[in-house]
């Protein structure tokens, strides 16, 4: 009798972010490190550090911890003031308790390096 192994595969290659940013044509790979703060009324001014690993000319796409959800706001800023900005959270992808994150600047940023 003759056994066949099925070979096993990965669930996934790259980074949550990287499959993200598959959604959002003209997306440029980056790392820049920035805090992120939840503006919700309810459980608002709850921070985390992350890096944007991914941008386009008016969108963010980073891995975050926070319990962002669609529409939710949060503000963007890196450690030396150049990047300080609003956003609005546009999409969320999960995946294997990963989480990553895509907002839209509420307005345009005059120092925001892609466009």
């Amino acid at each position: 009798m003759k056994h066949e192994i099925a070979e096993a595969k990965p669930l996934s290659t790259g980074s949550v972010v990287k499959r993200l940013a598959e959604l959002f044509p003209g997306a440029v790979l980056m790392r820049l490190p920035i805090e992120i703060t939840a503006l919700r009324a309810a459980g608002g001014g709850v921070r985390e550090s992350t890096l944007i690993e991914f941008g386009t000319a008016n969108e963010a796409l980073f891995a975050s911890k926070l319990p962002l959800e669609f529409a939710d706001r949060v503000k963007i800023e890196n450690s030396d003031g150049s990047l300080k900005a609003e956003a609005s959270v546009v999409a969320v992808h999960f995946e294997l308790g990963r989480r990553a994150v895509a907002v839209r600047f509420s307005e345009k940023i005059p120092n925001w390096i892609i466009r």
